[in-house]
């Protein structure tokens, strides 16, 4: 039974999501939670209770980052088991063909609250460990920046949408998926590569805040670029008056 639903799972996973619209990091977690989407089927979970359980997963990440300086490589660790448990409420959903856009606006608002205040997180151990208050100010900038990525991405999305159904049209809500999509996977892996090393240089500072600042720089680039892809989209797609 285990190894049936593992090959449905795969076959049903991998019209939506495969190497072409996911970073190689995604991608492999993505492949990796179909290992474990049969056990929440056989419990019976629905995809809204696992969202549920990975938020507190996230804020068990964030506790152990934020409160527990012994702990920091476990709330790593415990980040990634949040980013496999976000794949696989998404694998439940379709298997289970109970997609909802409730479902969605949950998942979309627990990550934006879990990976702004993981990184925040990770910039408030960095400034205990270093001292460093260049260190400080970059976090919080990027991090910052990193939530108005995400405010600009949900709300763009929404106003295309609404903006097609009143004009009859039929543009595309979701422009990074289409637009330089690579280039900013690169950074997602980037950043993911450079989050995952921290766990081992801990006791390396010069090497951690190589690593913190690269983490840094790739989600400024990220978001400042994708703000402003949106922001000139937006003159083009949502220049009609609104009925």
């Amino acid at each position: 039974m285990y190894f049936k639903l593992i090959q449905k799972i795969n076959f049903i996973n991998s019209e939506v999501r495969n190497i072409s619209n996911l970073c190689i990091v995604d991608f492999i977690l993505a492949k990796f939670s179909i290992l474990l989407t049969p056990f929440f089927l056989i419990l019976r979970f629905t995809p809204n209770q696992i969202t549920i359980l990975n938020f507190f997963v996230g804020i068990l990440s964030i506790y152990l980052i934020n409160f527990r300086d012994e702990f920091f490589q476990y709330g790593i660790l415990c980040f990634f088991l949040f980013l496999i448990l976000d794949h696989i409420d998404g694998s439940v959903a379709r298997y289970r063909k109970t997609k909802s856009f409730f479902g969605k606006f949950m998942d979309a608002l627990f990550d934006a609250i879990i990976f702004g205040f993981f990184f925040i997180s990770i910039t408030l151990y960095s400034y205990n460990l270093t001292g460093s208050q260049n260190i400080l100010i970059f976090g919080i900038f990027s991090s910052s920046l990193m939530l108005i990525d995400i405010i600009t991405l949900d709300k763009f999305a929404a106003l295309v949408r609404w903006s097609n159904e009143q004009n009859k049209k039929n543009l595309s809500p979701y422009i990074r998926k289409t637009k330089f999509f690579r280039f900013f996977a690169s950074l997602r892996d980037i950043i993911f590569i450079c989050v995952i090393s921290l766990i081992f240089l801990t006791e390396s500072l010069d090497y951690f805040k190589i690593s913190l600042l690269i983490i840094f720089l790739s989600m400024t680039i990220s978001s400042l670029m994708n703000v402003l892809m949106h922001m000139y989209f937006a003159s083009k797609y949502l220049k009609f008056k609104k009925k």
